[in-house]
């Protein structure tokens, strides 16, 4: 038997256990990384170094990418040694790719006005205000419903997300969570929630909710931010600058900011939003007598 035959049949048993975006990624990596390396290679003579090799030209994407790489592949080769093609799984002899911790660039307070006041009066500048200010996904702001909406409590009940694949449940089961309505915040909320009769808070012309936000992507957010003169960074980084100034301004603990997030436990904020903060002393004050 082929390797093409068993990742075949490892994506037909994943399509349906899978969320359609993940089982899509799946896919995208069999067909453009796998099949061109081993597509009509017999599964029983692919050995570890071939596995290795193919590992190793991989130059693209970083440890985190290659791991999910390997969980695929590996996923693969035990459909057929359950058959009993094998004796073993090869994968299992390969070292895990280091874990390269992301990079952020969040937005300045200053940035942020910026942004918000070059943004024309619609639902991209109210979309931008709930990202700002909530740092929730942007599916799950599209996602957002009016029963999701306590006004009195002043509170945002994240229960959903929207993408190109359809609505689903969040991200993670961490991501089914409360976030309070910053005071600020709060009069735009109100005015959207008493905007429409939609079951949506957002919804387009045609009366429907969101797809996904690439018409704000495109449209608005690419052309402003060249418009002001800033490097282009991707909307999520909407969720990065609500993090950071919630930690720097002390609003806020670790464990705190991973609840608001989604995050089931604050090693991401650790590892990203703290140790952000700790390599950036641009405004440390260097006047500090020490032990006076």
């Amino acid at each position: 038997m082929t390797f093409d035959h068993y990742a075949n049949l490892y994506l037909k048993f994943k399509e349906k256990e899978l969320k359609n975006s993940t089982f899509e990624k799946y896919q995208s990596i069999i067909d453009l990384r796998l099949l061109p390396f081993f597509k009509d290679t017999p599964i029983n003579e692919i050995k570890v170094s071939d596995i290795k090799l193919w590992l190793l030209n991989i130059d693209d994407v970083g440890g985190k990418s290659k791991r999910i790489y390997l969980s695929v592949i590996k996923g693969i080769f035990d459909e057929a040694f359950y058959d009993e093609v094998i004796e073993k799984n090869p994968v299992s002899k390969i070292r895990l790719p280091k874990l390269t911790r992301p990079t952020i660039h969040p937005f300045t307070p200053d940035e942020v006005k910026n942004i918000l006041l070059a943004a024309e009066m619609n639902n991209y500048k109210n979309y931008l205000n709930i990202a700002f200010f909530t740092g929730m996904r942007s599916g799950e702001i599209i996602g957002l419903k009016k029963e999701d909406i306590d006004l009195k409590n002043k509170i945002l009940k994240v229960r959903r997300t929207r993408s190109r694949f359809g609505e689903t449940s969040p991200k993670t089961r961490g991501s089914l969570r409360d976030i309070p309505i910053l005071d600020s915040l709060f009069p735009l909320v109100e005015t959207l929630y008493n905007l429409h009769d939609h079951d949506y808070l957002f919804k387009t012309q045609y009366n429907e909710p969101y797809r996904d936000t690439n018409v704000f992507v495109d449209r608005y957010w690419k052309p402003s931010l060249e418009a002001l003169n800033l490097e282009y960074r991707r909307p999520y980084n909407t969720r990065h600058t609500y993090a950071t100034n919630m930690l720097y301004r002390n609003l806020v603990t670790p464990v705190e900011l991973a609840q608001l997030l989604g995050h089931s436990s604050t090693e991401m904020v650790f590892n990203i939003y703290v140790a952000y903060l700790d390599q950036n002393y641009k405004t440390f004050d260097r006047t500090i007598d020490l032990y006076k």
